[in-house]
């Protein structure tokens, strides 16, 4: 009787170690989604940011046109040219530009997230990122070309 009383106390232990280590996995996957979205959301976060770094690139190029031409030759154009269109890496459509001044403009693209939301971001720690925040939607960014556009994430 010994045994099979040994055996039923093993078995047991044995269930509630699965119980247990079961829930620590749930109890992780569930903490990692929470933490980091979901993939479909990561996606749309990564997306937001290549969006970021493509307006980034096309007001990076004004600016340095601005340096090569000089402030006294350089005018913005009317619309971006062929070389500088860019397009939203989801929909394939073109960022819309607008020019404002002789030395300002306006890049807009529309976001699938609002990047103050982004969890795990360092924006605390870098005073350029706050520049690049943008809510979900349509959103334009404001530039001075003769102000470098310095990336913040």
């Amino acid at each position: 009787m010994g045994k099979v009383a040994g055996m039923a106390d093993n078995q047991v232990f044995d269930r509630a170690f699965a119980g247990v280590a079961t829930a620590a996995v749930v109890a992780a996957i569930a903490a990692g989604f929470w933490v980091l979205g979901t993939p479909g959301q990561q996606r749309q976060i990564a997306a937001d940011r290549q969006r970021v770094q493509d307006i980034v690139a096309i007001a990076q190029e004004f600016h340095n046109r601005y340096l090569n031409d000089g402030a006294d030759k350089f005018r913005l154009p009317s619309a971006l040219d062929e070389a500088q269109v860019r397009n939203d890496p989801m929909t394939g459509q073109p960022y819309e530009y607008e020019r404002l001044s002789d030395r300002t403009f306006e890049l807009c693209a529309t976001f699938d997230t609002d990047s103050s939301t982004h969890r795990l971001s360092d924006q605390g720690s870098n005073p350029d990122a706050e520049r690049w925040q943008h809510p979900a939607g349509h959103y334009c960014f404001e530039f001075d070309v003769t102000l470098f556009p310095a990336l913040g994430y």
